[in-house]
């Protein structure tokens, strides 16, 4: 099983923080890589069309922004970065290694 899962919130996706499951705003199954593949790319090109800023972490995780959709943290006493996530897992939410990716 894959899934693809979207997130928005103050963290980028690859984080996995402890609390990273409360940003989650959808998630869609996949039995098959491909299927999962296709579906993470249809998202990539919508949030790309929405966000102007983007950040990759390998093939399977990005992360999109506008600089001008921020949040106040009462903890930091500052307005934080919002970030919308797409991140391609597996059944044990990894993030999946694609064939020819590089890592850094």
């Amino acid at each position: 099983m894959f899934k693809v899962i979207e997130t928005a919130g103050q963290d980028e996706p690859w984080w996995f923080f402890d609390d990273w499951k409360k940003m989650i705003v959808s998630t869609e199954e996949f039995s098959s890589l491909e299927e999962a593949k296709n579906s993470f790319q249809q998202h990539e090109a919508r949030l790309a069309a929405n966000y102007p800023e983007k950040r990759s972490k390998g093939a399977s995780a990005i992360a999109f922004w506008d600089e001008k959709e921020q949040d106040y943290c009462v903890a930091c006493e500052c307005d934080v970065q919002i970030f919308h996530g797409l991140i391609l897992v597996d059944e044990k939410n990894q993030l999946v290694e694609l064939e020819g990716e590089e890592r850094g």
